[in-house]
């Protein structure tokens, strides 16, 4: 366990200046680690192994404006990041990997993630053994309006580090191939460890036309996984938040279940945050805030720097009850992609809970 204080000003984990501004910014130009000037996203945060101090991780995503081999690229996915706090979260250096610009875990030269991958997960296994669920993209072309594109075609896989996160060893091929009866990939895992019951992965494909989340289990600590199908999907009027959807998500315990908050993709494309809690009797999973969005792009306690988007929810479930949750956004077409964090010191989701840190 960890100890923090119940105001975030006293919070060690962020930084004070974390309010309404990035705690992580794209690397600028000429950068030692330059794999990701063009946007940062998609983080897991991973507290230190004991309460005495020491390192914080945060693991992301990001890319330099374009894919493996030249390939256009259209998600803000290509290699995966590093960045460590020594001092509480006060400030965040990212961490010089092997892999190309600066990464730490890059596409490979061929197969099924060598054109574009994404961090989904971390897992801590022991003081210097972590596993990686991350994602990837293929050149398989698929059709997508009058033309085609590649990187598309995701698949989920591990990779496994024995020194804190510096290097990492890929496993021979895929843990979680596509299933078409869902839609066009498997991608953006997250994953629930239990010492008792099987892991839970939950993940989002995409048919065409909808973003759902599914499920798998795995009762051999994350070597192998079985689905067990749809989880949670967007709402049916046309007027919900998430009408067209629900893709990455962020999985916690929380008073005594599980608790889901999701980016939901309204009609016009625009992306919020909803929150859904785990109902065990019913095995269901059931919306929270009436089906509304607990975070707006922009608004409440997200700065003029999210106006356009946010997005890629991760949240930690703290000790004397608050919520930290971290998220991506960015202001415009023109801007770039960062990563922030907002707090609920009551741990409650409502909009009118969650403040900037300050």
């Amino acid at each position: 366990l960890f100890v923090v204080s119940s105001t975030c000003q006293g919070f060690s984990a962020i930084s004070t200046t974390a309010s309404r501004t990035p705690i992580l910014k794209p690397s600028e130009e000429e950068s030692e680690v330059s794999f990701d000037v063009g946007c940062v996203a998609n983080h897991v945060i991973i507290p230190p192994v004991d309460d005495e101090g020491g390192e914080w991780q945060c693991y992301y995503y990001g890319n330099a404006g374009s894919w493996n081999k030249g390939h256009k690229c259209f998600l803000p996915t290509g290699s995966t990041g590093l960045a460590v706090s020594n001092d509480g979260g006060k400030s965040w250096t990212k961490i010089v990997g092997s892999e190309e610009g600066g990464s730490i875990l890059a596409p490979s030269e061929e197969g099924w993630d060598s054109v574009q991958t994404g961090v989904g997960d971390v897992v801590r296994i022991d003081e210097e053994e972590l596993h990686m669920y991350y994602f990837g993209g293929s050149e398989e072309a698929i059709a997508m309006g009058p033309g085609s594109i590649v990187g598309f075609r995701m698949r989920i896989g591990r990779a496994k580090s024995k020194d804190n996160g510096r290097t990492w060893t890929k496993d021979e091929g895929y843990l979680l191939d596509v299933d078409e009866s869902e839609g066009l990939f498997a991608s953006w895992p997250r994953v629930v460890t239990s010492d008792t019951s099987p892991w839970k992965m939950f993940y989002h494909s995409f048919d065409g036309k909808k973003w759902r989340v599914y499920g798998a289990e795995s009762v051999d600590r994350g070597d192998t996984w079985k689905r067990i199908g749809l989880v949670l999907e967007g709402g049916t009027s046309k007027d919900d938040f998430d009408f067209s959807g629900i893709g990455t998500r962020t999985v916690t315990r929380w008073r005594g279940s599980l608790l889901m908050i999701y980016e939901g993709v309204d009609k016009s494309s625009i992306h919020r945050l909803g929150a859904a809690l785990y109902d065990e009797t019913n095995n269901e999973w059931k919306k929270l805030n009436d089906g509304l969005p607990i975070l707006e792009p922009g608004k409440g306690p997200l700065g003029e720097w999210t106006k356009q988007v946010i997005g890629t929810p991760y949240v930690l479930s703290l000790p004397d009850g608050s919520l930290r949750l971290y998220h991506c956004g960015k202001d415009g077409p023109d801007g770039k992609m960062a990563i922030g964090v907002v707090v609920s010191e009551t741990g409650d989701i409502a909009p009118e809970c969650w403040t900037p840190c300050s």
